[in-house]
């Protein structure tokens, strides 16, 4: 993430306190993964927030290799993997699966290729012009391209109108964290966006526990 470590904290707070009423609301086994989502973006940004009090000095060094390379598994290697899975479940348009299925295809691309990266190479990370900057060393030629395919196009195909606003989001969100920082602190810079972003998966689940209420009540009603 950008800007502070107490900024890192109140983002994964909020995201926690979203997240827990998104599991307590009633969904379908096949929203089970999707509904994940804030809690996940909370234990990256709190995460984050570990990093920063290390590199800051506030806490000892003990921590900071494990949160670094926590934060890099989730944001490199389970993102890219994880969105296109969760919204393949969720899908019910045969030609929009298969262009989810694509896309799962190029996230385990990427993501066992970060991994692969992760685990033989090092991970690292410095503050820069008020971001974070994380440093995998040797990375992934190219890997941008698709990781934003993995990430965005599984929800800008969706059959949810709701579920496509927030692939644009997340569209508009990596062009603002573009615009704003350099290549080694894109990717904290843009995860918070995208972590804040995933507050309209708590719109997405509140809605549809709504919509599914009424449906009950008009079916006591058309029996009575």
């Amino acid at each position: 993430m950008c800007f502070s470590a107490p900024a890192s904290l109140a983002a994964g707070g909020v995201l926690a306190v979203s997240g827990a009423a998104v599991l307590r609301m009633p969904k379908k086994k096949s929203e089970i993964p999707l509904s994940l989502f804030p809690i996940i973006f909370a234990a990256h940004q709190l995460t984050e927030g570990i990093v920063w009090l290390s590199l800051t000095g506030v806490i000892s060094d003990t921590y900071k290799a494990g949160a670094i390379y926590t934060y890099a598994f989730i944001a490199f290697v389970m993102w890219p993997i994880f969105v296109p899975f969760s919204m393949y479940l969720i899908e019910t348009g045969r030609m929009r699966r298969k262009i989810i299925l694509l896309c799962q295809i190029v996230g385990l691309y990427i993501g066992i290729a970060y991994l692969i990266d992760i685990v033989r190479g090092t991970v690292d990370a410095i503050v820069a012009s008020h971001s974070i900057s994380y440093h995998i060393s040797p990375a992934p030629p190219w890997s941008l391209a698709p990781y934003l395919i993995a990430v965005s196009i599984p929800f800008l195909v969706a059959s949810n109108k709701r579920l496509v606003i927030l692939g644009v989001a997340l569209l508009a969100a990596c062009g603002a964290a573009a615009y704003m920082s350099c290549s080694n602190t894109f990717p904290s810079l843009w995860c918070f966006y995208a972590a804040i972003l995933s507050l309209i998966v708590y719109l997405y689940f509140r809605y549809e526990a709504k919509a599914a209420r009424r449906n009950e009540e008009q079916q006591l009603q058309h029996s009575t």
